[in-house]
């Protein structure tokens, strides 16, 4: 019995069947859904964060992140070396000191992070509640 090789045609049909059937279709779309999400908070969501901190401190504080992350289920947010810097001349006693408190890694809980990408109301209000969260550290209370 001779074996041949299926035809080219077949391979092709195949592969497209493969391609677009539910179990290759749902993991990558959770997975374009999460690449861009880890995309946007590394971009935008980072300034936006910076920007949000530094109006609620009245400007006496600067933030700097290295990097955030979003958890594999899209419900936590992972800030790694968030550095607080007190910005120059805003000290109570009047002296210019440079005061930092760096934090390593900072988990936060965001339920909702898969709709920061469709809904501003959803980007408004986690960046609020981790601005929240990282200004509510009993460090920063003087």
């Amino acid at each position: 019995m001779v074996h041949r090789l299926p035809h080219k045609t077949f391979l092709i049909n195949w592969l497209k069947a493969l391609i677009l059937s539910p179990g290759m279709l749902f993991p990558a779309s959770y997975l374009l859904v999460y690449l861009s999400t880890n995309i946007y908070l590394n971009a935008d969501f980072k300034q936006n964060l910076s920007r949000s901190i530094t109006q609620a401190t009245g400007n006496t504080w600067h933030i700097n992140i290295k990097s955030v992350k979003s958890g594999l289920v899209l419900n936590t947010l992972t800030l790694d070396t968030v550095e607080l810097t007190r910005i120059a001349g805003h000290n109570n006693s009047g002296q210019s000191t440079n005061h930092a408190i760096t934090i390593k890694t900072l988990e936060i809980a965001c339920p909702k992070l898969q709709n920061i990408l469709f809904s501003r109301k959803e980007r408004i209000l986690s960046t609020k509640t981790i601005c929240e969260k990282i200004l509510s550290d009993e460090r920063l209370v003087q």
